[in-house]
């Protein structure tokens, strides 16, 4: 029997490829709305719990419009160029994102060498890399691979280093980084400038109150759920990683390397399906608005090959206990002591021979 590959399981979905206009839009100003009502009632209400359930509410707001962001920055959101590219600029000041950058390490490298050692998010180190590193080094990494790390370790290592300034160690020259730095800037200085000026203005708040309750804390709370939900996608006990392209092509395809977690309707709904990941690695074209359907049809074409499992906070922390090193040669987990945590993982070769065994 054989196995199905990428290509094929794209022709199976292609029609939820063709964006909905109106659905997008409709989105879009509905998330920058709500986003903004919360900022306001920072800022405006006087009641304290109110102020701080829309300080969380920002925080989520924050997410769900970079999900908007990321379908227009892959020119998937809606059918016209131009309103792609001008949604995602917007979409992503919130989350003070650099379009230009994100373009560069989302869609020309996480897309094209999904869990590639070195190119991807939370990659994980071999026994002998991570005791070559220095006691710091190790600290750090274990902090990244804790509950509370997985926040500081997207705000330190994806977005710093590699999607708000074009430093000098990201190679090539890559169009309007320097112009969606500036965006960004403006958007920052204009913001905070707001939060100061109606902190001195209004008598029922302070500078220092409203820096913490509409900035500080709404960027807590997306540097987690975006580090919580890319730490999904592609880190589980299940899913392979690879230290070349090579090895990656040989060992499998996009859906091999993708994590589906399951998650109530509910939650799915929003977040604008982001969890639905199997998917949108089958073809990114796919906007988010279609993800649910396009997931559904892949699931019943790869059956048990697909990567997928029912999200709970059980299962969760024990990928994190589990995941810290992996061993490249025998394709398995390991703890931070070497221990092996999985057993080795099957590659697709694998399946294809063993299935028609």
């Amino acid at each position: 029997m054989k196995t199905v590959n990428t290509k094929q399981l794209r022709v199976a979905v292609s029609e939820y490829t063709k964006p909905d206009n109106a659905m997008a839009i409709a989105l879009f100003l509905f998330d920058i709305s709500v986003f903004s009502a919360a900022i306001a009632g920072v800022i405006f209400l006087e009641n304290i719990f109110l102020r701080i359930l829309c300080s969380i509410t920002a925080g989520m707001l924050i997410s769900t419009i970079f999900v908007i962001g990321h379908d227009a920055a892959h020119n998937t959101f809606t059918s016209s160029k131009l309103l792609n590219r001008i949604i995602a600029r917007i979409a992503f000041l919130p989350s003070l994102h650099n379009y230009g950058l994100w373009l560069r390490a989302h869609n020309r490298i996480h897309h094209q060498i999904t869990n590639v050692q070195g190119f991807n998010s939370w990659s994980p180190y071999s026994r002998q890399e991570y005791e070559s590193l220095t006691t710091a080094g190790k600290i750090r990494e274990r902090i990244y691979r804790s509950v509370p790390g997985i926040a500081v370790y997207y705000l330190v290592e994806r977005w710093w280093k590699e999607k708000f300034y074009p430093f000098s160690h990201i190679d090539g020259k890559y169009n309007s980084v320097y112009f969606d730095f500036a965006l960004v800037i403006t958007f920052l200085c204009v913001f905070i400038g707001g939060l100061v000026y109606a902190g001195i203005t209004l008598p029922h708040t302070s500078v220092a109150e409203l820096i913490i309750l509409a900035f500080v804390v709404p960027t807590t709370i997306w540097n987690f759920m975006i580090g919580f939900t890319v730490y999904q996608h592609h880190t589980h006990e299940g899913i392979s990683w690879a230290r070349t392209v090579e090895d990656r092509d040989r060992m499998g395809d996009q859906e091999d390397f993708t994590m589906h977690v399951q998650y109530p309707g509910w939650y799915n709904l929003l977040s604008h399906n982001i969890m639905e990941h199997t998917a949108h690695h089958v073809d990114p074209r796919i906007p988010c608005y279609n993800l649910a359907k396009a997931q559904s049809v892949i699931a019943d074409i790869l059956g048990e090959d697909m990567h997928a499992v029912k999200f709970s906070l059980s299962g969760f922390l024990r990928t994190m206990r589990n995941c810290k090193l992996y061993d490249y040669e025998n394709l398995c987990w390991m703890d931070f002591d070497g221990n092996r945590t999985t057993v080795p993982l099957q590659i697709k070769s694998e399946r294809k021979v063993l299935r028609a065994a």
